[in-house]
């Protein structure tokens, strides 16, 4: 690419977690949730793991039934999941998540701000682009962690499905956010969602074997090594049986980049290090 997106209104939004911050729910809100689980009568004599397993299948199901379903705002209040897991199990009444969220955002170890993370939104704010937040995570459950890592205020918005109605790959997030090019690191959210919308997408993918690492970031999704290892990623998809509207065509990122850092250079348009 000859240059970056131009206009100083275009407008950039994010995914947050795996692309900006870790969040706490995988090293401290879901542990802790299946501790409590674990004081139900029919799981207080199990083996740990035994007891974990039954527990995160049944939270997965909850999820599930709500995907299947078309629910997709619904399926991320991990609030009612939990509530209708703990009564279903026989466990005692669960604790607030958002009230979970805050205590291990407070926790060493429990959040983290990714590599590069502030360096790349104090680029593009320096360039005079605005800044939107896009996640399934519940406002509640994200504002706290971008505070706790001081970057919230780097953000015009941030959208989420219980304050705007919808939720990823669903176009008219996009539109809402009247974007111009999204940062994420899910083909089917971040990819999809864009591209229903008719938003540029950049695919965070830290993981890019070295040949497609070689190649320049403007040329990377045109190379056939790329088409390959995408067609690879796209088939091991878990959760594309809830959007039959996926297909590779439509989850092939404009452009692929190992990082945040390296996404801001496509973004504007600047040279590789």
């Amino acid at each position: 690419m000859s240059g970056g997106l131009s206009g100083d209104r275009t407008t950039v939004s994010f995914d947050l977690d795996g692309v900006l911050m870790q969040n706490p729910f995988l090293r401290g809100v879901f542990p802790h949730m299946r501790r409590h689980m674990r004081t139900a009568e029919r799981l207080r004599d199990l083996p740990t793991d035994e007891a974990d397993d039954l527990v995160d299948q049944a939270v997965r199901e909850a999820w599930s039934e709500r995907m299947l379903a078309g629910k997709f705002v619904d399926a991320y209040d991990w609030d009612a999941i939990y509530r209708d897991v703990s009564a279903a199990l026989g466990a005692p009444p669960v604790d607030d998540i958002s009230q979970l969220v805050e205590r291990y955002c407070r926790e060493p170890g429990m959040i983290e701000l990714l590599p590069g993370a502030e360096e790349a939104l104090q680029a593009l704010r320096g360039a005079g682009r605005r800044l939107i937040a896009i996640t399934n995570g519940y406002y509640a459950y994200q504002l706290p962690v971008l505070e706790e890592l001081g970057i919230a205020h780097y953000f015009d918005e941030v959208f989420t499905p219980d304050r705007i109605g919808f939720a990823k790959p669903d176009p008219q997030v996009f539109e809402l956010a009247r974007s111009s090019v999204h940062v994420g690191d899910t083909l089917l959210h971040d990819v999809l969602g864009p591209h229903l919308a008719g938003v540029t997408s950049v695919w965070v993918h830290a993981r890019l074997p070295e040949a497609i690492r070689a190649v320049p970031a403007s040329e990377r999704t045109a190379h056939p090594a790329f088409r390959e290892y995408l067609q690879q990623v796209f088939e091991r998809m878990p959760f594309r049986r809830f959007h039959p509207e996926a297909d590779l065509a439509n989850c092939t990122p404009d452009f692929a980049v190992v990082d945040v850092l390296e996404a801001v250079r496509v973004i504007l348009g600047e040279p590789a290090d």
